[in-house]
C-alpha cells in the first residue's frame, strides 16, 4: 500500500509506551503471520549452487554446533555439541567424540585445506584433530576470561587460531597473532576470526557485526553503529579471494559486504534459529543449520519468572520447577532497561501511546523509563491501522524501550504473567 510521506515518518517513530485505560474502538485480533521457514533443530536450508545432501531434522531436538562444506562442496559435515559428526554427501566421517563425556561443549568444527581431516574444539579450547589435521596445541591448560567461539585453520594446514568471546586471539603452529581484542572493552562478544587466504591477516567479527581487522586483512563494510546493527549475529564467512565476507543474523539475514554474493535467506522460527552457515569452495552457493533455542540462561533467578535477554531478543516464561512455559523472539531497545529484577505492576488488555493513535495490546508493566512505563506488549499499530513493524523483525531493536511480541505470544505473556510476577532483565 502507497503511504503519504507523513505515513513513512509515522513508520519510523518509536515507540513510546505510556499507560492509558482502553479504547472503545474496536481492537485487531492477534494477527495471522507467514509460517517460518525453519521448523525443527537439524535443518539445512541451502542457497544458489549449494545443494541439500540431508540433515538431522528427523533426529529429534539436537543441540548442534557447527557445518562445514567438504572440498569439492558436494557435501558436508555437521557436529553436535556433544562431539557427534554426521558426514552428508562426498563428506567423509573420520571420527568423532560420541564416546567421550566432555567438559564443555563443542563449539565449532573446521575442516583441513586438503578436505581430508578436520578439527574439534571445545569452549574450553581443547582441540581433537581427525584425519590429517594436525594438533598444534589447545588452551586447556589456561583460565579463560571468555569461551571459545572459533577455530580458523591457517592456510597451509599447519596450525590454526583459536578465538574467545572476550576478544582473545590465540596461534598454534604457523598461524600468526596479529592481535587481539581481549584488552578492548567491547559492546558484543567476538563470534568469529575469519583469516585472510594467505594466512597474514584477519577479522575478528563480534555479534552486532562489528568488524575489526588485523595484519593485512582490508575492511569492507560492517553492520555496528547503523540501522541494521539490531540483529543478533552468530555465523560469518570470508570469500575465497578474501575481499569479502557475509554475516548471518539468528533470524537467517544473510548481510554481504565486498565481493561476497546474496543468494538467499531465511526467516527462522524462535524454536530453530540459525546456529551455523558455510560457504562452497566457488562462493556461489552456501548453507544455512538450524538447531535448538537457548535454554535457560545460567544465573538469571530462581522460581517463576519473565527472563527478558536484550542482547540475545529472546524471553522466556519459566515456571518454578525451572520448566519453560514459553521462547520468544522479542523486539526492544538497545541496553534498555537496565539489567536487574523488577516486577510487574499493571496491566491493560488495550492501551494506547499517547500519540499518533499508536495502539497496544496485552501490556505487561514491569518497569518505568525516564517519562513513561515500560513493559511487554504486541506489535503495536500505527495511526493508519498498521503494524509498525513484521513479525519477521522480532529478533532486532525497534522499539524505545518496551518489548514487543508476536500477537499470539503478547497474549499468553499477559495471561501468564500476573501482577506481582518477577520479570529479570538480563545482558
Amino acid at each position: 500500500m502507497t503511504r503519504s510521506f507523513f505515513s513513512a515518518l509515522l513508520s519510523i517513530i518509536v515507540l513510546c509506551c505510556l499507560p492509558s485505560s482502553a479504547w472503545s474502538a474496536d481492537w485487531l485480533e492477534p494477527g495471522v503471520y507467514p509460517v517460518a521457514d525453519s521448523q525443527e533443530s537439524g535443518e539445512i536450508h541451502a542457497f544458489g549452487n549449494a545443494k541439500n545432501f540431508g540433515d538431522l531434522s528427523q533426529e529429534g531436538l539436537l543441540d548442534l554446533a557447527a557445518v562445514a562444506p567438504s572440498k569439492t562442496g558436494a557435501g558436508y559435515l555437521v557436529s553436535t555439541t556433544a562431539g557427534e559428526v554426521h558426514a552428508f554427501g562426498d563428506a567423509i566421517h573420520r571420527g568423532d567424540l560420541r564416546s567421550m563425556s566432555l567438559d564443555t561443549p563443542i563449539v565449532d568444527l573446521s575442516v583441513t585445506p586438503d578436505g581430508n581431516g578436520y578439527w574439534l574444539v571445545t569452549a574450553n579450547g581443547t582441540v581433537y584433530a581427525f584425519g590429517t589435521a594436525l594438533w598444534r596445541g589447545s588452551l586447556t591448560h589456561l583460565d579463560l576470561q571468555g569461551p571459545v567461539v572459533d577455530l580458523e585453520p591457517h592456510s597451509s594446514g599447519d596450525g590454526y587460531w583459536l578465538t574467545s568471546a572476550d576478544g582473545g586471539v590465540f596461534a598454534f603452529g604457523k598461524a600468526q597473532f596479529l592481535g587481539g581484542l581481549a584488552e578492548r572493552s567491547l559492546y558484543r562478544p567476538v563470534i568469529d576470526l575469519l583469516s585472510t587466504p594467505d594466512g597474514t591477516g584477519y577479522l575478528l567479527v563480534t555479534a552486532d557485526g562489528g568488524i575489526y581487522t588485523k595484519g593485512t586483512a582490508s575492511f569492507r563494510g560492517s553492520l555496528a553503529n547503523n540501522g541494521v546493527s539490531s540483529s543478533l549475529i552468530v555465523a560469518a564467512e570470508q570469500t575465497a579471494d578474501g575481499k569479502g565476507y557475509w554475516l548471518v543474523s539468528q533470524r537467517g539475514t544473510v548481510f554481504t559486504f565486498g565481493t561476497a554474493p546474496h543468494l538467499g535467506q531465511i526467516v527462522a522460527h524462535e524454536l530453530a534459529p540459525i546456529e551455523a552457515f558455510a560457504v562452497n569452495e566457488s562462493d556461489d552457493g552456501y548453507w544455512m543449520m538450524t538447531s535448538t533455542p537457548p535454554g535457560v540462561p545460567q544465573d538469571s533467578g530462581s522460581g517463576r519468572r519473565v527472563i527478558f535477554s536484550n542482547q540475545r531478543h529472546r524471553v522466556w516464561l519459566v515456571e518454578g520447577d525451572g520448566s519453560i512455559s514459553g521462547n520468544f523472539f522479542v523486539s526492544g531497545r538497545a541496553d534498555k532497561p537496565v539489567p536487574g529484577s523488577y516486577q510487574v505492576f499493571s496491566k491493560s488488555r488495550h492501551t494506547i501511546a499517547g500519540h499518533d493513535d499508536i495502539r497496544m495490546e496485552y501490556m505487561v508493566r514491569f518497569t518505568w523509563g525516564v517519562e513513561q512505563a515500560i513493559g511487554f506488549h504486541n506489535i503495536p499499530i500505527d495511526g493508519f491501522g498498521e503494524a509498525m513493524q513484521s513479525e519477521a523483525q522480532l529478533g532486532t531493536y525497534r522499539s524505545e524501550g518496551c518489548v514487543r511480541l508476536r500477537d499470539d505470544q503478547a497474549a499468553k505473556l499477559f495471561a501468564w504473567a500476573g501482577v506481582g510476577t518477577q520479570v529479570l532483565v538480563i545482558d
